[in-house]
């Protein structure tokens, strides 16, 4: 088996500027470091976004802006399973299971009982007793701890049907890329002599 070493870890800046440049690729793999960090730029916009539609638009057209800003880190967590081995179904997975639960929790009424002015404090408590919400929240809820873990988990080393590994290289290709560098400098280095 031949010996891999891993490629220094993708900062800040370069996870952002990658993932925003590969909104619309499904087929290659992402490292951990570009996940996590593509996914804190994500979160932090998100709720800055979401503060000023709730200043400027109604709660509804406001939540479908915010849903839909969901999009965006889609493609990233799709590379991110790709990484680990696993088909990005599981996110479609966690994102039908969630909208079930959100629908459910919408066209039952409870969400506007909650929202009301004079709120029964019971209606809280039919979040828990009843079976239907119970389930999909049951569901939801494993979908998303089941893709968390995924996407903590370390990436493959070796190719696998997604590509290379963006995390590691095999010693071999590194001593070549050495070689290479070295070889491109040396005639450099005569010319200086010689001048």
């Amino acid at each position: 088996m031949e010996r891999l070493v891993a490629k220094p870890q993708v900062g800040f800046m370069e996870a952002v500027k990658m993932g925003l440049g590969r909104l619309t690729d499904f087929k290659s793999r992402s490292r951990r470091s570009e996940f996590w960090w593509f996914m804190l730029a994500f979160i932090i916009v998100q709720y800055v976004v979401n503060f000023i539609l709730a200043l400027i638009l109604p709660v509804l057209p406001a939540q479908i802006v915010s849903l839909l800003l969901w999009f965006i880190p889609f493609a990233v967590t799709v590379r991110r399973l790709h990484d680990t081995g696993r088909g990005g179904w599981w996110v479609v997975l966690s994102w039908v299971a969630s909208a079930a639960y959100s629908i459910y929790f919408i066209t039952s009424g409870l969400m506007d009982e909650l929202q009301s002015v004079n709120a029964d404090p019971t209606a809280a408590l039919k979040m828990f007793t009843d079976p239907v919400m119970g389930g999909l929240n049951a569901i939801y809820l494993a979908t998303a701890l089941i893709l968390l873990i995924f996407c903590v988990l370390d990436g493959k080393p070796e190719t696998n049907q997604y590509g290379e590994s963006p995390k590691y290289k095999s010693l071999y290709q590194e001593f070549e890329n050495q070689t290479a560098k070295s070889e491109e400098t040396q005639p450099l280095q005569e010319k200086e002599e010689n001048i």
